[in-house]
């Protein structure tokens, strides 16, 4: 099998993904394979995994799936040492219905700023949550855009007035990695269909980020379920409201039937949002702080604050803080003053360290490890995207960013190149470098 994959793909990717992982066996037409960390383990299970299944196939062995399990310091683990370490621990179940009490009280209708970028996307919420919505032409109902303007208000919002209208419904209002983590747990407790009916029972469900179910399926199944619940919901009349980062076609590694499921509802963006939206948005969070701005100050905040609607609120609460602390009142001059301190809202850095931590977390390779001697091949790519990271994210030079991983500053330049250049032609790369570029910046 390594053989016809070897002859399919440049040298550079078959040695980063291929040669750390072995061969551990198969049962029932599932092919084990053993790999050193999560990253490798979804990494196989998502982007390669077809092209695995042909080449078993190729050589006279087909498989039906496969599945990774990770090995620790060279000994294999069970095959249940899953999830990965940077899925959460659910606390949710379909079988424990949302309250609205359990929903952030600032996430409702009346506090959602509604503007041209959003208009949309407000309409169809509001559309959605109606007392009895049934056989909605919205459904499912999928909202997208960037983080920060205002996907999980409307998504809460959402949850909030249908189970106020309709009491007694049940709903699961839950994140997409979460419900990744559901389905794991009812693959392990062999209770698969079991989740299936209960999902099948809800009158309404959720998900934040649905992105991510195809980012973190650890056993082939996430996206599966996932599929089965939102055709038996939305084909029995019952609402599906779902979120992303981007357009569904844009998802990576997500199934084309889900695809083509989303876009038969309605998919509609939220962009963000201009001068007089993020002025009223200013406003309408200010009023509710109990603070009293003078004139101009709003418009003095929203000229600042252009992408998203959570800086806003950061600033706001800063301001707050200032004001009680000196027992002052609020001045154009002392928003100015506190403007010209408060700039790691909108550009603060990340240091060095900061990023050795979240490329350890997501790589599973101990901190010391990146700046060690070690050369396996799991380690010298944590630490080439490390090195990589640095030099997008943290304005260090390549001699500070050599000091700190203990290498001359040609070294650092090698992995950088190494990287930029994997990151044109590997997508499943790419994806982990884009996902730790949001995370620590």
């Amino acid at each position: 099998m390594l053989s016809v994959i070897r002859s399919s793909l440049p040298g550079h990717e078959y040695d980063t993904w291929f040669v750390p992982a072995q061969f551990a066996g198969a049962e029932d037409g599932v092919a084990v394979i053993r790999v050193p960390n999560a990253v490798f383990a979804n990494h196989l299970e998502g982007t390669y995994q077809d092209r695995i299944l042909r080449a078993f196939g190729a050589t006279g062995y087909p498989m039906t799936s496969i599945r990774c399990s990770l090995s620790a310091n060279g000994a294999p683990q069970a095959d249940t040492d899953l999830p990965p370490p940077h899925t959460p621990p659910t606390t949710e179940s379909p079988r424990t219905s949302t309250r609205s009490d359990s929903l952030s009280p600032a996430f409702t209708f009346d506090s959602f700023v509604v503007g041209a970028s959003n208009r949309c996307a407000h309409a169809a919420a509001v559309a959605v949550s109606d007392r009895g919505i049934q056989h909605s032409p919205f459904n499912p109902l999928l909202i997208y855009g960037k983080a920060g303007l205002g996907k999980t208000h409307l998504l809460q919002a959402i949850a909030r007035r249908f189970l106020e209208q309709n009491p007694g419904q049940r709903i699961l209002h839950t994140r997409g990695e979460v419900f990744s983590a559901q389905v794991v747990s009812a693959v392990r407790s062999q209770d698969l269909y079991g989740f299936r009916d209960e999902c099948a029972q809800l009158d309404m469900l959720l998900v934040d980020n649905i992105q991510f179910i195809a980012g973190l399926d650890r056993f082939g199944r996430s996206a599966e379920e996932f599929f089965h619940a939102v055709n038996a919901l939305s084909e029995s009349g019952r609402q599906v409201v779902l979120t992303s980062d981007c357009h569904p076609r844009d998802i990576r590694n997500l199934d084309s039937r889900i695809k083509s499921r989303l876009e038969s509802g309605l998919t509609t963006d939220i962009g963000k949002p201009d001068w007089e939206a993020r002025t009223a948005i200013v406003r309408k969070k200010a009023t509710a702080l109990g603070l009293d701005l003078p004139d101009g100050v709003a418009e003095t905040i929203a000229s600042r604050y252009k992408n998203n609607v959570r800086e806003l609120q950061g600033f706001l609460n800063s301001l707050v803080a200032r004001v009680r602390a000196e027992g002052t009142d609020i001045s154009p001059v002392l928003v100015d003053r506190i403007l010209s301190t408060h700039p790691e809202i909108r550009t603060r850095r990340p240091s060095i360290q900061d990023v050795q931590v979240a490329v350890s977390t997501a790589f599973g390779v101990p901190p010391l490890k990146l700046v060690g001697p070690q050369r396996s091949k799991p380690v010298v790519l944590a630490r080439h995207v490390a090195m990589y990271l640095c030099r997008e994210t943290t304005g260090r030079t390549l001699k500070e960013i050599g000091k700190e991983f203990r290498r001359d500053h040609s070294t650092v330049t090698y992995g950088i190149q190494r990287i930029a250049a994997a990151r044109e032609r590997d997508l499943g790369l790419n994806r982990i470098l884009e996902r730790l570029l949001d995370q620590v910046s």
